[in-house]
């Protein structure tokens, strides 16, 4: 998601979370035919959670608990610079043992970007094949071998506070771009806005893009990444693209983001939501459990962008082993307890999203109720930039919507530079 769905979690408070640099074990031995000795330690390289507790710090707390014997320190890295340091990591040889991956491909951190360079351990003598859901599997495979597990399954959408919105006079949730509009209005007039968004911010100005496209381009075109690589379709002459862009320009015309939303940050999309200034954000759905836990009094549900009959539904968050850890067994034997009958629940308990193992779409928590028939119809759709050829497509979206908003970008601009990075 994966995109800025690393951030809200159960409650408000930013977590200032400092890096471990962990030193590596030094082999002992007398002959250079002694075999070498694994280390006990792991380090496990993350985003940062910027509200409430560590996904992965439970995850390593839990593995732990379970085998005193080993150590698992979390080094945590802003959401905004986590893949570009993940990567320069991995070029110099000093990155981590584990880290944190994002599916398929369009990001710095894609699990099939870092494969191909050969970043990446191959799994295929792990569980990792379990938690890839039918339909996933070309995120995680290359060349027939898995590189990464899953590690929860989160729907991309439009996460609302229902509460607000009843006592501002809106009784529903809108289900047409229309009603929208003049839902913004309302929101406005009772000195709200309906949407915050971190507009300052690539990773949330993309995510928001991207679900504005399933109802615009993804909903009526599914095969449109496909079509993308065959070249019989381009950014800047689809019209579902051209629409969602410019659902931007007109949204923040009718007032529906806050003021200034080019400045927005993580913080204000926090702020807002859980201080009753925003009604909704679009941000991963576990974040509905984090800022209603933080507000009692708001009811926050997910729903799809208003007007669409689809959601955005996949591996969100997923682990890959460095190729040049002095500890595959153990690495292993990590990732093995992450998804195991015990450790599979323990990372979505923390995030809030959906386990990767044993989800039941038909007892969902209420904080779904907006979405529950969509995913037990099958109508959802992967994140899209999960299948896009370079990362710089998706960084060029990102910064193209803060341009869209500071007006030094038009929806033309935007799109020509996406199919430019292509």
């Amino acid at each position: 998601m994966s995109q800025h769905t690393r951030s809200m979690r159960r409650a408000v408070a930013p977590a200032a979370i400092s890096a471990l640099a962990l030193s590596a074990l030094v082999l002992s031995g007398c002959t250079a035919a002694a075999p070498a000795e694994e280390s006990t330690t792991l380090v496990l390289a993350a985003p940062l959670t910027e509200t409430g507790d560590s996904p992965y710090k439970a995850l390593a707390d839990a593995f732990m608990a379970k085998y005193p014997e080993y150590t698992v320190t979390v080094e945590e890295t802003s959401n905004d610079t986590y893949g570009q340091n993940l990567t320069t990591k991995l070029q110099a040889g000093n990155a981590a043992d584990i880290f944190e991956l994002a599916p398929g491909r369009g990001q710095d951190r894609s699990v099939l970007t870092l494969a191909e360079a050969g970043y990446l351990l191959p799994l295929d003598d792990t569980n990792a094949k379990s938690t890839i859901p039918a339909g996933n599997e070309d995120q995680f495979e290359s060349d027939g071998k898995v590189y990464a597990q899953g590690l929860d399954f989160a729907v991309a959408g439009i996460v609302a506070n229902l509460a607000l919105m009843k006592a501002d006079g809106i009784d529903e949730y809108p289900t047409t771009y229309k009603d929208l509009l003049a839902d913004c209005a309302t929101a406005k007039a009772a000195g709200h806005s309906f949407f915050v968004i971190a507009g300052a911010m690539v990773p949330n100005t993309g995510f928001f893009s991207m679900v504005l496209a399933g109802d615009t381009v993804y909903q009526d075109d599914p095969t449109f990444n496909t079509e993308r690589f065959e070249d019989k379709v381009t950014f800047a002459d689809d019209k579902g693209w051209n629409e969602a862009l410019g659902r931007f320009l007109e949204m923040n015309d009718a007032g529906c983001f806050q003021e200034a939303p080019e400045a927005g940050t993580f913080d204000t999309i926090t702020n807002n939501l859980v201080g009753e200034v925003s009604y909704a954000g679009a941000i991963p759905s576990g974040a509905a459990f984090g800022l209603g836990g933080a507000n009692p009094n708001a009811q926050f549900v997910v729903f799809p962008f208003p007007g669409a009959d689809i959601v955005s539904a996949s591996v969100n968050y997923s682990l890959g082993i460095n190729a040049k850890t002095a500890s595959p067994t153990l690495a292993k034997k990590f990732l093995d307890f992450a998804s195991s009958a015990e450790g599979a629940g323990v990372f979505p308990g923390v995030s809030g999203n959906l386990p990767v193992v044993g989800a039941d779409f038909s007892a969902l928590p209420p904080q779904y109720d907006g979405v529950k028939s969509l995913l037990t119809d099958g109508k959802t759709y992967a994140l899209p930039n999960s299948g896009w050829e370079s990362g710089e497509v998706y960084n060029n979206l990102g910064t193209g919507v803060q341009g869209l908003f500071t007006g030094q970008a038009t929806v033309k601009d935007v799109l020509e530079s996406m199919d430019s990075a292509w």
